[in-house]
């Protein structure tokens, strides 16, 4: 008895061993995922407090933690990117600007054999443009001497990243506190003019000018704002015409564009010294109560908040139309700002795939990133855009879900606007009416004379 006593006192210590290592290693694996941390680096001190709302949410989910770096400013975060890239010493996920051919290739997972089309197709329609090679880029790169090595292996259809946010200029920033103070409502203008009335009462009620905007780079206003109001005044085709030197700047249709800056500056809305402010300039001095508003992009919020600006305090609306325009709102195609990418030598390579996923194609992350980092999310929202802090709703509102008038006339903005040597001029002359030195009607007829002139001479 003593003996078989034995015997089963062994085989329940085997059999309570065999358990507990069973257990062990059970626990073992459940232990390994929850205790399992990804790294991250960015350069975007804003998205910080955003991507750690989706990580936080990702860690409830799968019980996986995201460490998150960030390094600033944007050469010191390509530089620290390089130095770890060449040592193998990157993090499991890295936030870069949206981009291909950018030389990080060598070192991230190449996507498109990794991502469906469901996750694809619930972006922005434009969300992966930037970030898929081209076949033009392909062909570009192939007879470029100056194409990277890197640049020349790529293949049409090839992406390292997934889009992150997107974003678009043509937006005005207004003082809330300021527009109640001049006895307004904080709402958006329904028109331009509209608009130039609620400035002048700002103006005239707290002394505050109207509007400030980085007018030091000269070609600003016509890339913010200048080309929305004439495409809305005539539709695409009619600025396509301008563009492409069928009409004149001094045409009745096209002449109001020019007269919209001509009244800010002969009612002197413009915020003073105005032509020596850039952009970083421009937001400071909306920040610091200097203009009732500032015009922008949709990424000009992180960086007012970021100055010590509240949500709050602040209203949003895209470029009102000038009365009597074809079209009566504003839309922007918006374009992806960044995008995240999963380095290639990762121990812990499915779960960053599987991270970045998340946090481009979940709702719930989209709009806890969106609303902790005030940038729009790549991700299409649809109903969930209500979640959205106001002021990103309607930031979001103004962006075109599919390809909208600017989209109609940008090929020709990016084949004309830079060759024809008119647009420089009248960027210039844009300047000097500011300035109080030219009339609307001078400035459109000096943009007619030259392009007329360099028409003649085969340029």
């Amino acid at each position: 008895m003593k003996k078989r006593a034995g015997m089963i006192v062994t085989l329940l210590t085997v059999f309570s061993l065999i358990v507990s290592a069973c257990g062990d290693a059970q626990s073992g694996g459940t232990e390994s995922k929850a205790s399992k941390e990804l790294t991250m680096w960015t350069w975007k001190v804003a998205y910080t407090p955003g991507i750690e709302a989706a990580a936080k949410l990702y860690e409830e989910k799968t019980g996986i933690k995201v460490k998150l770096e960030t390094f600033t400013p944007d050469d010191t975060y390509r530089q620290k990117f390089q130095a770890a890239a060449n040592s193998k010493n990157l993090p499991d996920i890295v936030n870069w600007w949206a981009t291909a051919g950018d030389s990080i290739e060598n070192s991230v997972l190449e996507l498109s054999g990794e991502i469906d089309d469901d996750l694809l197709n619930s972006y922005y329609s434009a969300a992966m443009d930037p970030i898929i090679v081209t076949q033009s880029q392909v062909d570009s790169w192939k007879e470029d001497k100056n194409a990277t090595t890197i640049q020349k292996s790529l293949k049409t259809g090839q992406f390292y990243g997934l889009p992150l946010d997107i974003g678009g200029f043509f937006t005005f920033y207004g003082n809330k506190k300021l527009i109640e103070e001049a006895g307004l409502a904080a709402e958006a203008p329904k028109t331009w003019e509209e608009f130039v009335t609620m400035m002048e009462t700002v103006k005239e009620k707290t002394g505050t000018p109207g509007l400030v905007f980085g007018a030091k780079l000269p070609d600003l206003w016509e890339n913010w704002a200048g080309s929305a109001l004439s495409i809305m005044l005539n539709e695409p085709q009619g600025y396509i015409d301008l563009l492409e030197r069928k009409s004149k700047l001094s045409d009745p249709s096209n002449l109001p564009v020019v007269k919209a800056m001509e009244t800010l500056a002969n009612k002197d809305l413009l915020m003073p010294g105005i032509l020596s402010t850039d952009i970083d300039g421009a937001d400071q001095a909306f920040a610091a109560g200097k203009a009732a508003f500032d015009l922008g992009g949709s990424f000009t919020m992180s960086t007012l908040l970021a100055m010590g600006m509240s949500p709050d305090d602040i209203f949003t609306f895209p470029v009102p139309p000038l009365e009597g325009s074809k079209i009566n709102s504003w839309t922007t195609d918006p374009f992806t700002l960044t995008m995240l990418s999963v380095n290639k030598d990762s121990q812990n390579k499915a779960e960053a795939l599987d991270f970045i996923k998340f946090l481009t194609g979940d709702p719930d992350a989209a709009v806890a990133f969106a609303n902790a980092a005030y940038t729009v999310p790549a991700l299409n929202l649809g109903d969930r855009a209500n979640d959205l802090d106001p002021n990103l709703k309607s930031i979001s509102d103004a962006f075109a879900a599919e390809p909208g008038p600017y989209s109609q006339a940008s090929p020709a903005i990016n084949t004309y606007r830079g060759k024809h040597k008119e647009w420089e001029v009248y960027a210039q002359s844009m300047q000097s009416m500011i300035e109080k030195k030219m009339t609307a009607e001078q400035v459109a007829k000096k943009f007619d004379d030259t392009m007329e002139s360099l028409k003649a001479s085969g340029n």
